[in-house]
């Protein structure tokens, strides 16, 4: 059971890209967008520093304020950064938000999310979504559209369980630094009609999520961790 769970880990990054992507896709390239994501991606370099290994076999707890950044490349060879955050906390339940930056634009969801004890699937939900378009459109899901899609994002939260005990381990660099004894694993990923199956590396000290690389199997996407921090999110959607 532990390395099945372990195997689902990342979902959660899996949502959030995927909510995202509902408001991301757009008819062509911004050329401000493109200049810009270019210029940023450009004077990324290897942080030089080298993480031990971790000592337990799951990801920190959410705490408001925790953030991650990620450069993400698509099919298409064409790279964007993801920002992940913690950015508020509701009766137990905590805004996660994802800030997608690519050639397209910027957007932006913002996700309440129960998180549950992380180990029974059963106990955690999504209980709201904000989404922030390219042109800055402010869209809100709850109550009855929440209900209507459950079906769809509960699949998803199914799999937010997470345990990395038994996964076998090796070291990964990437532009946030060499990360010692990485989980490593094959995730399978679904989201409605979407899927994706991926080899990824996670480590304890990243927050959120534990993800520091992922890699498609099937098709020829990347994950790496530029970035993370314990403190200074702050949300870009009321």
């Amino acid at each position: 059971m532990g390395f099945l769970m372990g195997k689902t880990n990342h979902i959660l990054v899996l949502v959030l890209v995927s909510l995202a992507c509902f408001v991301a896709c757009g008819p062509s390239i911004d050329t401000a967008a493109k200049s810009d994501i270019d210029q940023r991606l450009s004077v990324l370099v290897h942080s030089g520093q080298t993480l031990p290994v971790p000592t337990v076999f799951a990801p920190k707890p959410l705490v408001v304020g925790q953030w991650t950044q990620h450069k993400l490349v698509n099919e298409k060879g064409e790279p964007a950064l993801v920002t992940y955050k913690v950015v508020g906390e509701e009766a137990g339940a905590f805004w996660v938000e994802v800030a997608s930056e690519g050639y397209y634009g910027k957007t932006v969801t913002k996700i309440l999310l129960y998180p549950g004890d992380r180990v029974n699937p059963s106990t955690m939900e999504i209980r709201a979504v904000k989404m922030k378009d390219r042109k800055g459109r402010v869209t809100e899901f709850q109550g009855p559209m929440i209900q209507l899609m459950k079906s769809m994002w509960q699949n998803s939260i199914n799999m937010l369980a997470v345990s990395w005990q038994g996964l076998p381990q090796e070291s990964m660099p990437v532009i946030a630094g060499t990360f010692t004894g990485c989980f490593k694993a094959r995730t399978d990923a679904s989201w409605g009609a979407w899927h994706a199956a991926s080899t990824t590396w996670m480590h304890s000290i990243v927050p959120i999520s534990g993800l520091v690389k992922s890699s498609g199997i099937d098709r020829p996407t990347t994950m790496e961790l530029v970035g993370y921090g314990e403190t200074g999110a702050t949300s870009e959607i009321p």
